[in-house]
């Protein structure tokens, strides 16, 4: 049996339905006209249309017993929707050209020289702020940015150490074969992103 090539593709918001809203299954408030309805719907699937397949299922499960009204049966705020969508997988930075201008900055080549910028890029899209103050105290900064300094430190150490394994014959740990590639992986993604936005910036 051949392929129906007719067949539309499935959009990213078709997919979010599919693996999370259709399966949830709550209901609108009566009140609630079927556009206002639908564009809430709608709008969530937007949100997380970056979201993994795997982690919809997270928030799938998360979800089932969120639903408002007294019978738990009311669709949840969108809020609550990008809550979870931010603990199970955060909005890439790429996809928030505001705060990926940070790193267009003078704070990307800083990160990138001192090697940190993996480190620092992973605390951004996490937090959705930078290891700054403001919007961080002084105090609080100032702990972000140590923490960032070990972890690059941790991780700029485990890369010699795999690298002085292998040069000298010596089987490297499963975790760490799988773990080099995906970092310089991660590495050249974010130095090609901040050096994409430093040229936007500049006007190349």
């Amino acid at each position: 049996m051949g392929f129906d090539t007719n067949q539309p593709a499935e959009t990213n918001r078709d997919r979010v339905r599919r693996l999370l809203l259709q399966p949830l299954g709550f209901r609108h408030e009566r009140k609630t006209d079927a556009e206002a309805g639908q564009a809430l719907l709608d709008g969530i699937a937007d949100d997380l249309a970056y979201v993994s397949d795997e982690a919809l299922g997270r928030i799938l499960e998360a979800m089932r017993g969120k639903g408002l009204g007294v019978h738990k049966d009311f669709w949840p705020t969108r809020a609550a929707f990008i809550a979870y969508a931010e603990t199970y997988h955060p909005r890439p930075l790429a996809l928030s050209p505001k705060l990926l201008s940070w790193f267009a900055s003078v704070e990307g080549p800083r990160a990138l020289a001192n090697g940190s910028l993996v480190e620092t890029w992973d605390y951004f899209e996490k937090k959705k702020h930078p290891p700054h103050s403001p919007p961080l105290s002084p105090a609080v900064a100032d702990s972000a940015r140590r923490a960032i300094k070990h972890a690059a430190q941790d991780n700029a150490r485990r890369l010699e150490l795999i690298q002085s394994r292998r040069a000298r014959g010596v089987a490297n740990l499963p975790d760490d074969e799988a773990w080099e590639p995906w970092y310089l992986e991660r590495l050249r993604v974010c130095t090609e992103a901040v050096n994409q936005a430093r040229a936007g910036k500049a006007g190349v």
